[in-house]
């Protein structure tokens, strides 16, 4: 992409923190509006808008129509990631719930597990004008059948709010003030230093924005579009916490392992699509076991701590990665992340769910969602900052330029044409690692608050009505 649009490191990066940004603003927003208009309508407005912003994306012709495009889509992912779970949510008992929330998690993760595949099979089967479009044009077929099933599945029902009732000023401050703290978390030690007031600024107004918004929520609407309530209670919060936590790691690890692979490992798009297989492999199949254990035995703290030492665990493993790493060996420690974020997955959102009242399950579904995906856009952030100021930090200790690494990403293609053996080559592989290794000693660091957060939550009855 950077290649056909004439992209620099920044605008590259933003292809892919365009969609996350949006993304996480926009489900608390979403959420709310699906009280007014009903879940059926909003989901399809969110579907439009995931399709439209497909379109602009495929016929973008620069990185900035291309970002616009990525921004719409990220707006309407805002929709139908939390959606999905919140109808489940309404029609659902808390006890048995775990068994269909895990569907909608496995098939989120198998798409996410995917993506890389199919998108590096477009890209080698397509010309390289065009391979790269292909992964906008196959969301028109898949929007398509979700449309369709929409219809007939999902019944209309309006919501109970009044459209006087949409915080509409709480909504724009609270957008505003997290794109600005996201934004502001990006160019941090990438295109300015931590110190300079270009990154201080915004990070400052995103956090002061932030605590505006709180505060705007509790005392001055009365019609919030967050429900105060569910973020109350210790052990609440302390799941959110986590859900931030898992978030940043689990886009961390599948985004930086990608990067391995096809750079310290030199395989191609669709090789290393086919390596993440073995973290879909584990995740699934291991989400849907731990929602069936739930359900069953109405408790789910044991999945929290057991899901936060296995994830730690796996993320402490990938710092062995290197270039001499063998194929069996980086296939089990991929698994071995899949298993410990299969464990996390379901455990995370019933305990939100266990930890309010019956009426406001739906809203702390959204809740964990958004703070889910806050993670993964922070975790591609954390991750873009550590590898190139280390990788930096190692070329220049190499006496290699380290223009190298603010490019990171983009030099992989150029890597895999040095010969053999060439210092060049050598030292850019050493520099590769050594960031590598630091993105996932970060993350390893940041996995033990997941686990410090579990001890705040409590053990709650899961045998709860249905009163969304």
């Amino acid at each position: 992409i950077a290649k056909d649009l004439n992209g620099d490191a920044t605008s590259t990066f933003w292809v892919g923190s365009a969609y996350l940004v949006p993304s996480a603003g926009f489900q608390p927003i979403m959420a709310s509006f699906s009280d007014v208009y009903g879940r059926r309508r909003v989901l399809a407005m969110a579907l439009a808008l995931f399709v439209i912003g497909s379109i602009v994306g495929c016929l973008a012709h620069n990185m900035a129509t291309l970002l616009a495009g990525r921004v719409i889509q990220g707006i309407g992912g805002g929709g139908l990631i939390p959606l999905a779970t919140i109808i489940i949510t309404d029609v659902v008992p808390l006890r048995p719930r775990p068994k269909y929330a895990a569907l909608v998690q496995a098939s989120m993760a198998l798409g996410t597990i995917l993506g890389p595949l199919i998108g590096g099979a477009f890209l080698e089967h397509t010309s390289s004008s065009t391979g790269w479009r292909w992964v906008f044009y196959i969301n028109f077929p898949l929007s398509t059948a979700a449309g369709i099933l929409l219809f007939f599945s999902v019944r209309f029902k309006r919501g109970g709010a009044q459209l006087r009732a949409v915080d509409w000023f709480g909504q724009a401050l609270f957008l505003a003030s997290i794109s600005i703290f996201l934004i502001g978390l990006s160019w941090g030690g990438v295109q300015y230093t931590w110190e300079s007031y270009h990154t201080l600024v915004p990070l400052c107004l995103g956090v002061g924005g932030i605590v505006a918004t709180v505060c705007w929520e509790i005392l001055g609407t009365e019609h919030p579009f967050v429900r105060i309530s569910v973020l109350q209670d210790r052990s609440a919060l302390a799941v959110y916490a986590g859900s931030i936590v898992q978030g940043i790691l689990m886009y961390g690890e599948l985004y930086y392992i990608s990067v391995y692979l096809q750079a310290v490992k030199s395989m191609s798009a669709v090789m290393t699509g086919v390596g993440l297989l073995p973290v879909s492999v584990a995740l699934m199949p291991t989400s849907i076991v731990v929602a069936i254990f739930i359900s069953k035995t109405g408790r789910y703290r044991w999945a929290l701590w057991f899901g936060w030492a296995a994830t730690i665990a796996a993320t402490g493993v990938t710092i062995i990665l290197d270039s001499d790493t063998n194929t069996a060996s980086w296939i089990f420690i991929f698994a071995f992340v899949g298993f410990g974020h299969g464990v996390l997955f379901n455990a995370l959102l019933i305990s939100a769910q266990a930890s309010c009242a019956a009426a406001d399950a739906a809203y702390a579904a959204s809740m964990y969602t958004f703070f889910r995906t806050l993670g993964f856009a922070i975790g591609v952030i954390i991750g873009s900052t550590v590898l190139q100021n280390f990788m930096s930090m190692k070329l220049h200790e190499l006496d290699l330029p380290t223009a190298i690494a603010q490019n990171a990403e983009g030099f992989i293609e150029t890597l895999k044409t040095l010969a053999s053996g060439s210092a060049l080559r050598e030292g850019v592989l050493t520099a590769y690692v050594y960031a590598l290794d630091s993105i996932f000693e970060v993350l390893t660091g940041i996995g033990v608050l997941g686990l410090l957060a579990t001890a705040f939550v409590a053990a709650k009855t899961m045998n709860k009505p249905i009163e969304s």
